[in-house]
């Protein structure tokens, strides 16, 4: 089983090692060196992971703990949006396109089959 790292912070979103996860990883979502940002993650249309979300990041909770891609997840890739301080464009970023970011999770493997018996 791999730990993906998904740093919400960069332009673009930057994943560690890469977006490729196969059933029973755990995804990490961080927001890096960002220490005074918040950022609510959230999959529009569907999740390949076990814990639907959304997850909300900022202060005392700087990353997720690590989430489980799910073992019934069909191959493919699931998009995720980032919304920055809650949609609220902050006066330090003003003119920045720093408010809203999206990425994705490429569920690379078949989901296990069943042995049969």
């Amino acid at each position: 089983m791999a730990n993906i790292t998904i740093d919400v912070s960069t332009t673009p979103v930057s994943y560690s090692p890469s977006p490729d996860v196969k059933h029973g990883d755990t995804v990490v979502f961080t927001l890096g060196n960002a220490l005074n940002a918040t950022a609510t993650v959230s999959f529009p249309h569907g999740t390949c992971l076990t814990t639907s979300g959304p997850y909300t990041l900022g202060g005392a909770t700087m990353a997720t703990t690590p989430l489980t891609v799910a073992l019934t997840a069909a191959r493919g890739v699931y998009s995720f949006d980032v919304d920055f301080n809650n949609g609220q464009e902050s006066q330090a970023r003003r003119g920045h396109e720093w408010d809203r970011k999206n990425g994705g999770i490429d569920v690379t493997g078949d989901p296990p089959q069943e042995a049969r018996r």
